[in-house]
């Protein structure tokens, strides 16, 4: 699991951390790319349009693009909260 979290300033960078990545989370205003152990994120807030539309252009079809966060430890966990949509 990872427990590492590194802030990537730089789109360019996170674009080439991101192209590695099976898949890219989305819960704005951040992307978050795990490479091996360690989870890398870009707060896009921080960033020109021009350079937020690149990365979605240059990640397309790697994003999730999540509506919630739930911490549970297992699936029956999870289950019990009941979680509404």
């Amino acid at each position: 699991m990872v427990r590492e979290f590194m802030e990537v300033e730089d789109p360019y960078i996170f674009r080439m951390v991101a192209k590695q990545s099976p898949l890219v989370i989305r819960r704005d205003p951040f992307l978050f790319a795990q490479y091996f152990a360690m989870m890398f994120f870009i707060n896009l807030a921080g960033l020109e349009e021009t350079e937020v539309k690149s990365l979605f252009e240059a990640l397309k079809g790697k994003l999730i693009i999540t509506k919630n966060i739930v911490e549970a430890s297992s699936i029956t966990e999870f289950v019990k909260k009941g979680i509404k949509t």
